[in-house]
């Protein structure tokens, strides 16, 4: 709800995290190749991609954290039916070696770097 107010001005159509989860890899090779099966799937649609990977992405917005976050939406028959097609899901693609540096003191710090930027 916070984000929501702060950064969309109540305007839930752009709160794209609300379900959210993370694919952890070992090596970089098999998390591009993930993001290219997203990418190329038929059943599902993919809004936007953040890449906090990118040499050009100043990592100083996010306290240092690192991922690759992928906007998708399910666009099986299946979704459509239950009227759940332009429900957004955020894929947050991660090496391990920042997953394992993941900590709640850590989140703080990317929670309160965005707050600050404003966003």
């Amino acid at each position: 709800m916070e984000k929501l107010l702060r950064s969309y001005s109540a305007d839930h159509s752009k709160l794209l995290d609300v379900t959210r989860c993370q694919v952890v890899f070992e090596r970089f090779e098999d998390l591009t190749n993930c993001l290219g099966i997203m990418i190329t799937d038929d059943l599902v649609r993919v809004e936007r991609v953040k890449n906090r990977l990118s040499m050009a992405y100043n990592a100083k917005e996010s306290a240092g954290y690192r991922d690759v976050c992928v906007n998708l939406r399910n666009t099986t028959q299946t979704a459509v039916a239950l009227g759940v097609e332009q429900h957004i899901c955020e894929v947050q693609l991660l090496l391990k070696d920042f997953s394992d540096l993941r900590t709640h003191q850590g989140h703080s710090l990317y929670v309160r770097a965005r707050n600050h930027r404003g966003c």
